[in-house]
């Protein structure tokens, strides 16, 4: 096995490789996060990036490749997890897509929801990572919120009731944890709770 000497110290190639390994990782963190500055505004976590209205995803296109590229060589990388459901998100959401049917936003935001799941699943404790997951969960909500009866026939819509019930009921239940935990931004978090009913 191949040693490195240096003063003193012998290091072996594989040793060498797992430090450059993390180095790279730490690298790729804090560059994420300088490329996605985020800020949490009335319980919500929102960008901080000086724009306001419908999020310009073409300006995150190269963090996006990135995070895509990492997540299929690090599926547990927590920070890409985060970052990208978070994207998903600021894309997807009623400010970018108004339209309760607009095509791929409830697909997309399916995927932020199973990523955030991810991400927690795997031990990543980040307040802004719980409130980032309720928030998914609500805009899921939302999506159901227009159905129309001649949209659907009976099956579909039983389907689609389900659904809507069991995102509110999670909407609900984490945002009342929050609310406990952290308990300055109860008010936000009580107010963010959907009472919304199924419209059909």
């Amino acid at each position: 096995m191949m040693m490195f000497q240096s003063k003193g110290i012998s290091i072996d190639r594989s040793q060498s490789k797992i430090l450059g390994i993390i180095l790279l990782c730490i690298f790729f963190i804090s560059n994420v996060h300088a490329q996605l500055p985020i800020k949490i505004v009335n319980g919500k976590v929102t960008r901080d990036d000086g724009t306001f209205g419908k999020f310009q995803i073409q300006k995150y296109t190269p963090l996006i490749d990135s995070l895509n590229k990492n997540l299929k060589l690090n599926p547990k990388d927590t920070t890409s997890l985060f970052i990208r459901s978070t994207l998903y998100l600021f894309s997807n959401d009623v400010q970018s897509k108004p339209n309760q049917r607009e095509k791929g936003a409830l697909e997309n935001l399916i995927l932020a929801k199973d990523m955030v799941e991810n991400a927690v699943s795997y031990g990543m404790q980040d307040l802004r990572l719980k409130i980032l997951r309720a928030q998914i969960y609500r805009e899921l909500v939302y999506r159901f919120t227009g159905d129309e009866s001649w949209m659907f026939d009976s099956k579909q819509t039983a389907v689609r009731r389900k659904q809507f019930n069991n995102y509110k009921e999670l909407v609900n239940k984490y945002y009342q944890e929050l609310a406990l935990s952290d308990s300055s931004r109860a008010y936000d978090y009580n107010k963010l709770k959907v009472t919304d009913v199924y419209p059909l």
